[in-house]
């Protein structure tokens, strides 16, 4: 993955730096830095170009959010993880629009629910394009500054994303194990039949 980026931005420069950046993201400003260092692109134009491909994506599933509220609402998924979303949002306020390029796995739903509560775009827009344009310059400034041990810096934002998911992943199967055992266990004492056996 990692040279699959790095051949993208040597071969089409600018070009390759938006697209990473609304897809991919973190490597993609790293190795944006490093070629800026080796004189492929140019830096203030590849924190640009980062900016608006990290904005795109934002925008489009805060979009997403704002069109499919009710769907979103009622799916499991934000059952599970909706609550502790809102939670963050009622303390961080706005702000956390902005934070949410820089915690790890929080970037999605994030935008999502900004749709959900209806913040107006123009708000949205002012909020990420600041924390999008704080992300790309940190990102590619370190890439620009550490181009020496970049492919070590790469390897170490992948590793930390590889063991993220696998804890994620985890603590999802733990508590989906949790959740089916209490509910056995309620079922039991109430004596009424287990759902699971209920068909």
């Amino acid at each position: 993955m990692t040279l699959a980026i790095e051949d993208m931005i040597a071969r089409f420069g600018p070009v390759a730096v938006l697209v990473g950046a609304a897809v991919e993201g973190e490597v993609t400003m790293l190795l944006a830095g490093v070629a800026a260092h080796l004189g492929l692109i140019d830096f203030t134009g590849a924190v640009c170009l980062g900016t608006l491909g990290g904005f795109s994506s934002d925008a489009l599933f805060y979009s997403i959010g704002r069109r499919r509220h009710a769907a979103i609402r009622g799916s499991w998924i934000y059952r599970r993880v909706g609550p502790a979303i809102e939670a963050l949002a009622g303390r961080l306020g706005i702000l956390q629009i902005a934070l949410a390029r820089f915690i790890f796995g929080t970037r999605m739903a994030t935008m999502l629910l900004w749709g959900m509560r209806d913040l107006g775009f123009v708000r949205f827009a002012v909020v990420d394009l600041a924390g999008c344009t704080a992300w790309a310059i940190v990102l590619g400034g370190l890439g620009y500054f550490m181009s020496d041990s970049a492919t070590a810096l790469v390897g170490r934002v992948r590793r930390v994303e590889l063991w993220l998911l696998g804890a994620l992943i985890v603590a999802i199967v733990l508590f989906g194990a949790a959740h089916a055992v209490s509910r056995r266990r309620r079922s039991l004492r109430s004596g009424a039949p287990d759902d699971s056996k209920a068909a």
